[in-house]
């Protein structure tokens, strides 16, 4: 069964949880009584919970106890902390943590120079495990390699892809917003792998119209948004990674 599947699966049961919740709990057949809305915020971060350890999520873990505790404030009398006390208490136990962690936590297939390997984000770098042909440096705006990797951290970034042999692109986005211009390039064979690692992030692609998408990532608090649509006749963008807490958009121009 496939990912997507899976997760459909998931939601799919856990909304049929909420719904048995609400009418026993509407019977008075609890010996307490919840209102609709804490309900059903319970079952959709209870839901995130169980995803995010079973993902070894450290954002969606954390991020979900929080909201969970922000739906319980009264009653674990916290009303002075919430929302944003416990929300910023949040994102700091998460960096904490990923900085900690960080290399034996997320371990995924990620695309390097148009390859699958097995490893993290973390072993990427001119003397570590992975190489790629480029990576964007902080002022570096526009280049033609055929892989190309974009890192951004806590900022807003634009990078414009120029490439006339593009294989791969690689971004890793953490609290920021990130903007790839596609449109400009031209792929090496029939797919272009685009595999994105993003938290706490919006990354917006711009992209030929006669490009298709084949939508591959899982996300979490977040959609992947395609505006438009492709004319045909292009190469395929094989979209891959992760997203959490964030958007991911495809715009055809």
């Amino acid at each position: 069964m496939k990912k997507q599947k899976i997760k459909e699966l998931f939601w799919g049961i856990a909304l049929l949880g909420a719904a048995i919740f609400l009418i026993m709990n509407q019977l008075n057949l609890f010996s307490f009584r919840l209102n609709f809305w804490t309900i059903f915020w319970t079952i959709v971060f209870g839901a995130c919970l169980i995803e995010g350890l079973a993902n070894r999520s450290i954002g969606g873990t954390i991020f979900s106890i929080a909201f969970l505790l922000i739906v319980y404030a009264q009653p674990l009398k916290i009303t002075k902390i919430v929302p944003w006390t416990v929300l910023l208490a949040a994102c700091l136990i998460t960096g904490g943590l990923h900085m900690i962690f960080h290399k034996g936590t997320h371990n995924t297939h990620v695309y390097i120079n148009g390859h699958k390997v097995d490893g993290n984000w973390s072993k990427l770098g001119p003397e570590k495990s992975f190489h790629a042909d480029h990576v964007f440096g902080s002022s570096s705006k526009n280049v033609d390699e055929e892989d190309i990797v974009v890192n951004q951290k806590l900022s807003d970034v634009s990078r414009y892809v120029r490439s006339q042999s593009l294989r791969s692109v690689t971004i890793n986005s953490l609290m920021g917003d990130a903007k790839v211009y596609l449109d400009a390039a031209k792929a090496a064979s029939d797919t272009v792998i685009v595999d994105i690692n993003s938290s706490m992030s919006d990354v917006s692609l711009y992209i030929p119209l006669s490009w298709q998408v084949d939508d591959q990532m899982s996300s979490t608090f977040g959609d992947v948004e395609i505006n438009g649509s492709s004319n045909g006749g292009g190469p395929t963008l094989v979209l891959t990674g992760s997203s959490k807490f964030g958007d991911i958009k495809i715009n055809y121009v």
